[in-house]
């Protein structure tokens, strides 16, 4: 009886944690547009971010509760499992075209996002260990992404260059962009201002309604796959890490999986490409920037040491995919799955000890 209830709590909880964040975003978008939010910052903010609150809310419950590499999997594994599986799977349905502003820009900075995960990991002077300070760093990171999106719009010709984004976050040229965008804010002119003087904006109850539901849902559903997951690792002998990776990272991606199968078929390849990267830096930067500076977190050496070399190294293959001939092929997509379920076999086996 208890393993029915653990696996229902388990099963039921990714119900709650996926539909309830679908549902959460767009109530939230329909609410931000009743306040005049321009359509750019509404998929800059709440759209970006939106997509990755499954991975980031299982993450935060999973360190609540002690499982800090289930946390670390389940962020680093979705991300894999975007490039690969996700990426792979659309591919074969039609094959994805894109550009060189995708490959230049954000593969560039999603590789940037890992490849700094890696040095705070394995950073000697906090083995395993993401400090405050360098959490910090990361959430600057996205914050620079999601800002330099803005920004290269309006300001630069050129802003799909990997280059201009790093002068763009050290010289913290983002804090300018941002104070520009709280004073001009997109779409607004003098005439839709004098127009709306004197009108009161009315706020959809409904939707807050929702949105206060929804987040309650989708914490809820989170503790209940942290709970389902923790008992899986103790009744069964698999490990969280291993659950993060493959289970909740596979779950938490489906939405995506429908969406891409979709966008590869009507031709929107260079858009979903550049989503699923986009998901990959924001998973990365806010996942492993928030939950350190809220628990203190330290994780296993040996998986975060596989799931980060996996990333990177499938990062690389998945620029030199796209730099080739810019686009991905049914056999190029049908290789990615391959990898995907390569990588699965090999990370399964050392975590649980076949090859020890």
């Amino acid at each position: 009886m208890e393993m029915i209830v653990n696996v229902g709590l388990f099963i039921g909880g990714l119900a709650l944690l996926v539909q309830g964040s679908d549902y959460l975003i767009q109530s939230a978008t329909t609410l931000a547009k009743s306040f005049g939010i321009s359509d750019l910052l509404i998929g800059l903010t709440i759209v970006a971010i939106g997509t990755s609150l499954p991975e980031v809310m299982a993450s935060l419950a999973a360190t609540a509760a002690g499982g800090a590499d289930l946390a670390f999997a389940n962020i680093v594994g979705s991300s894999i499992t975007n490039i690969t599986l996700v990426a792979g799977i659309a591919a074969i349905a039609a094959p994805l075209s894109t550009n060189h502003i995708v490959l230049d820009r954000d593969t560039k900075i999603m590789i940037l996002a890992g490849g700094l995960l890696a040095l705070m990991i394995f950073n000697p002077v906090a083995f395993g260990t993401i400090v405050i300070p360098e959490a910090a760093v990361l959430l600057l990171l996205l914050i620079a992404y999601l800002s330099f999106l803005y920004w290269g719009r309006t300001e630069c010709d050129r802003c799909y260059q990997f280059s201009i984004f790093v002068d763009f976050f050290l010289r913290f040229k983002f804090l300018t962009s941002i104070r520009e965008a709280r004073r001009n804010p997109p779409g607004s002119s003098t005439d839709e201002n004098n127009e709306s003087k004197g009108e009161t904006t009315k706020i959809p109850l409904r939707d807050v309604a929702i949105i206060a539901i929804t987040a309650i849902a989708v914490s809820v559903g989170a503790q209940w796959v942290v709970t389902g997951a923790q008992y899986i690792n103790s009744a069964w002998g698999i490990g969280e890490d291993v659950i993060g990776f493959t289970v909740i990272s596979l779950m938490t991606s489906m939405p995506e999986i429908t969406v891409s199968i979709n966008s590869a078929r009507h031709g929107f390849g260079r858009l979903l490409v550049g989503n699923l990267v986009g998901s990959n830096i924001v998973n990365i930067a806010l996942g492993l920037g928030l939950v350190p500076l809220i628990f203190p977190v330290t994780f296993s050496i040996m998986s975060s040491g596989i799931l980060l070399a996996a990333f990177l190294i499938l990062s690389l293959i998945f620029y030199y995919v796209i730099r080739r001939d810019w686009r991905v092929t049914r056999a190029e997509g049908i290789g990615m799955v391959l990898l995907y379920i390569f990588i699965q076999v090999i990370f399964i086996s050392i975590s649980q000890g076949a090859f020890l």
